[in-house]
């Protein structure tokens, strides 16, 4: 059984960015979202297709360190309801770290969206379309063993702040989102296109896939969205917003984003040196302890070392034994 328990949220900083044009979407008041089928909802992961290029250069770049204030539990904002994975239905064989690596596998591929973006809503809202300035990093430090993707936006007209994790026990993603007025919508689902790493035109591998997540506290059918993180390489990703209408979802807008600065690049034989001692993801920023140096992939994760370094790095080393002895 899913427990629901009560914490506060980590306080992030705002990233001052300016929008961005020039993406092709679907007209926003008539296109038409199909339901997902029933395998979607049953919360079941597709397998990763990944698109082979035996010429492809694979190697993994150095990514400039991107500037997000770290998590302050102590400036933390009201307490939010949030899904965890339950404990008490854990095998003797199931322990929290092997849980917390598991939630971080399944989130590998969406942890491209880490880092500082740009966007703008296909929709005029007043005069003009709406600005967004999606920042992602993620949080160890709230729950370490429920880390989570914690997003914020200074101007986002839909979502100000959002946090996505995964339920290992029920197998599904979920996201808690706050908008402008403080109104928070709970959402949980899974794959509806499974992530496929292709060689883009820059010869680095990319990602893509397309998220979807359906609200379960709507107060009314047209109160319920349906919330689309459609990846479409590293640089760029579309959030498409839906309202319930009858069986079926009506796209009302498309905010279009594109990262500031460097891509992360993605590569099919691992990140070599520079893993993230925590996430696994590529590093971007250097950090140390005792004398030796070691990498992490965004604020979020520097944070959660600096609490408590010597705990990761015998975690990280732990998970790197029976590969160097295999």
């Amino acid at each position: 059984m899913i427990h629901r328990f009560a914490y506060a949220w980590g306080v992030l900083g705002f990233v001052a960015i300016f929008g961005c044009g020039g993406n092709a979407t679907p007209d926003p008041e008539t296109s038409h979202v199909e339901p997902a089928s029933p395998s979607d909802s049953a919360g079941t992961l597709p397998p990763v297709s990944k698109v082979e290029d035996p010429a492809a250069d694979v190697s993994s770049p150095m990514q400039q360190p991107i500037s997000i204030p770290t998590i302050s539990l102590s400036g933390s904002s009201k307490p939010q309801d949030v899904k965890t994975s339950d404990p008490a239905t854990a095998t003797a064989s199931t322990s929290a770290d092997e849980n917390r690596r598991l939630l971080l596998e399944v989130m590998k591929p969406v942890q491209i969206m880490l880092g500082s973006w740009k966007g703008t809503t296909q929709k005029q809202i007043g005069d003009f379309k709406a600005l967004d300035e999606p920042a992602w990093v993620w949080d160890f430090q709230t729950n370490r063993d429920q880390p989570a993707m914690v997003m914020t936006s200074a101007k986002s007209p839909y979502f100000r702040d959002a946090r996505l994790t995964y339920i290992t026990d029920e197998k599904l993603f979920t996201l808690i989102a706050t908008d402008p007025e403080g109104k928070v919508r709970e959402f949980e689902g899974t794959f509806s296109k499974p992530v496929e790493e292709f060689q883009g035109d820059d010869q680095k591998m990319h990602v893509k896939y397309q998220l979807q997540l359906r609200q379960t506290n709507g107060e009314s059918a047209r109160d319920t969205w349906q919330v689309t993180f459609n990846q479409q390489e590293n640089h760029r990703y579309l959030v498409e917003l839906a309202r319930k209408s009858g069986s079926n979802f009506l796209r009302f807008d498309t905010i279009a984003t594109q990262r500031q600065g460097t891509s992360f690049a993605k590569s099919d034989v691992g990140y070599g040196d520079r893993e993230c001692i925590i996430s696994g993801g590529l590093g971007v920023t250097q950090v140390s302890f005792k004398g030796k140096n070691y990498w992490v992939c965004c604020s979020g994760c520097k944070a959660a070392f600096d609490e408590d370094p010597a705990t990761w790095i015998a975690e990280y080393e732990a998970k790197k034994s029976p590969k160097e002895g295999s």
